[in-house]
């Protein structure tokens, strides 16, 4: 393949993924937004009081949480004190697993690894494609003038 072929089919490829795939490309941002989101709370539990206090029942949680929390009970010998606790865990523990992926269960790390790699490919070969496309032009430009 010659330099020029796959500077086209990388240039293709963005174009594929971003004109055409809109529907997951939106899915995907939303994904991106949540995980940039999550990073900003868990990077600052300090700064708000609702991060190092707030509790979350686990009815609105997948099953995995309210083991988590009977496990950590009993670690902790808490499993009679505190009962208005018992069906409720912190707020940081879901901000956790919503930014590291394990939220969604064993496949939720592996999609976000993707996410990840995906995301990094195109955002290289992207500034790669913006640097080949523009200087050559640029410099086009100064010579016309």
């Amino acid at each position: 393949m010659t330099k020029k072929s796959s500077l086209a089919l990388w240039r293709k490829i963005h174009i594929y993924s971003f004109g055409y795939l809109k529907w997951p490309s939106i899915f995907v941002s939303v994904i991106f937004v949540i995980i940039c989101l999550t990073g900003i709370l868990y990077n600052h539990t300090h700064d708000f009081e609702i991060l190092k206090k707030g509790r979350i029942s686990t009815s609105f949680l997948p099953d995995s949480y309210q083991k988590q929390l009977d496990q950590t009970r009993k670690a902790q010998g808490l499993e009679d004190l505190f009962p208005e606790e018992a069906d409720r865990v912190p707020v940081i523990w879901l901000i956790k697993d919503l930014h590291t992926g394990d939220f969604f269960g064993p496949w939720g790390r592996i999609f976000y690894d993707i996410l990840s790699i995906s995301l990094i490919v195109l955002a290289v070969t992207g500034c790669y494609l913006f640097l080949k496309i523009n200087i050559p032009a640029r410099a086009k430009r100064k010579g016309d003038s």
